[in-house]
C-alpha cells in the first residue's frame, strides 16, 4: 500500500493555510477512497457469492464459424469440457465456414447439431432460392435445425453499418410464412434473430409468427438483448419460444444507434455476476424455456470462449442442480433431438 504525505504550501495568510490544508485533506481522503473501492467491491463480491461453479456437461446451444476454423472448435470445446455443440456456419464469399461445419459433423457426429448456413444479404422477406436451398439441405441432410435468420438487427459498432443502423426482415412477410410451414413439415428447430430496440413494431409481428406456426420450435437468441419482462411476454404466451442465454453475461449496447441502445435491456447479472431476482424468477417460472450458449462467432468472440465459459458455469452455480442441468444441456437435448 502507497502513503501519501500531503504537506500544503505557506502562503503566508493564516486562513488561506487552514483553508488549503482542508481542500487538500479532502482531496487525500477522495484519493484513499478510489485506492480502496476496488478492493471493497471485490470483498463485497466474493460475500454475495452463492458458492461453487456448475462442473457439469455443458451443450453449447449456438455457436457459428468462419472458413478455416475447425481445429478453433474441437480446441476450445475440449478447453473447456463442452461436450457438445449447435453449430453453424457464416455464409461469406470469401470466408465460408461451411465445409468446416459439415467436417466436424461428419468426423465427429454425436458431438455436433448442425444447422443450416447464415446469410448476411437477406432483407425485406426471404427469397424463393433461400426457401428452396434451405428445404433442400434440411431433407438431404447432414443439416438439423435453421441457422440463424437475421429478422432485426441494429447495426454494430464492429459490423456493417447501414443507412437506415439496421438489417430488417419482416417476420410477417409472404416468403417468410412460406418458409415457415415448410419447416413446420419437417418439425426443425429455427432460430430467429430479433432484438427488442424497436419492440412496438416488432413484437406484434413475432407475436403473430409464434402464435401461426405453433408446432415449431422457434429460438431466440440472446433474448432479443430485451429486459426480463419483456421475455416473461413473449415466454408467457407461446410454449414454442426457446431463449438461448448467449451474451447475457455482460450488458450488450455496442449499437451504432444510442437511441436504439437505449431501448435494449442489460445483462441477466449484477457487477458481480449474481442472477438478477427478476431474471431468477423468471427461470424459476420457465426452467424448461433456457438454454446456454455462447454464440461465439468472430474471431474476438472465438479468442475468449474459456472466459465466456467459466462466467456461465458461475451463473450456473447459483441455480438448483436441477435448473443448472436442465439450462446447462437437458433443454439443449429436447429441443434438437427432435431433428436428430
Amino acid at each position: 500500500m502507497l502513503i501519501f504525505l500531503l504537506i500544503p504550501i505557506s502562503s503566508g495568510k493564516p486562513w488561506n493555510n487552514l483553508l488549503g490544508t482542508f481542500n487538500l485533506m479532502k482531496l487525500s481522503l477522495l484519493f484513499i477512497a478510489c485506492l480502496c473501492w476496488p478492493l471493497s467491491a471485490t470483498a463485497d463480491c466474493q460475500a454475495s457469492g452463492s458458492g461453487k461453479p456448475y462442473l457439469g456437461p455443458l451443450f453449447d446451444a449456438m455457436a457459428q464459424i468462419d472458413s478455416r476454423m475447425y481445429e478453433t472448435v474441437l480446441t476450445k470445446m475440449d478447453d473447456s469440457r463442452v461436450q457438445r455443440m449447435a453449430l453453424f456456419a457464416r455464409l461469406k464469399r470469401k470466408s465460408s465456414g461451411e465445409s468446416d461445419v459439415i467436417a466436424l459433423k461428419k468426423r465427429f457426429p454425436d458431438r455436433f447439431v448442425i444447422g443450416t448456413p447464415k446469410r448476411f444479404d437477406l432483407r425485406d422477406d426471404v427469397p424463393d432460392a433461400f426457401i428452396n436451398q434451405t428445404i433442400s439441405k434440411l431433407r438431404q441432410g447432414p443439416y438439423q435445425f435453421v441457422g440463424e435468420i437475421i429478422f432485426v438487427h441494429g447495426d454494430k459498432t464492429h459490423g456493417e453499418q447501414t443507412a437506415s443502423s439496421e438489417r430488417y426482415v419482416s417476420g410477417n412477410a409472404p416468403n417468410v410464412f412460406r418458409l415457415m410451414q415448410e419447416l413446420q413439415t419437417l418439425r426443425v428447430p429455427v432460430m430467429t434473430h430479433w432484438e427488442v430496440y424497436n419492440w412496438d413494431r416488432d413484437w406484434p409481428v413475432f407475436h403473430q409468427l409464434y402464435e401461426k406456426f405453433p408446432n415449431l420450435t422457434f429460438i431466440w437468441p440472446h433474448a432479443g438483448f430485451g429486459s426480463a419482462v419483456q421475455a416473461e411476454t413473449v415466454l408467457s404466451q407461446h410454449a414454442n419460444v426457446m431463449i438461448t442465454l448467449s451474451k447475457l453475461e455482460k450488458d450488450q449496447r455496442s449499437l451504432t444507434s444510442e437511441e436504439k441502445a437505449e431501448q435494449l435491456g442489460g445483462a441477466i447479472v449484477d457487477e458481480c455476476g449474481s442472477i438478477l431476482p427478476e431474471w431468477r424468477a423468471l427461470i424459476d417460472k420457465f426452467p424448461t424455456r433456457f438454454m446456454f450458449a455462447t454464440d461465439a462467432h468472430k474471431d474476438f468472440r472465438w479468442a475468449k470462449y474459456a472466459d465466456v465459459v467459466s462466467r456461465w458455469r458461475n451463473i450456473l452455480g447459483e441455480l438448483s442442480d436441477l435448473q443448472a442441468k436442465m439450462i446447462a444441456w437437458q433443454n439443449a437435448e429436447r429441443v434438437y433431438n427432435k431433428s436428430r
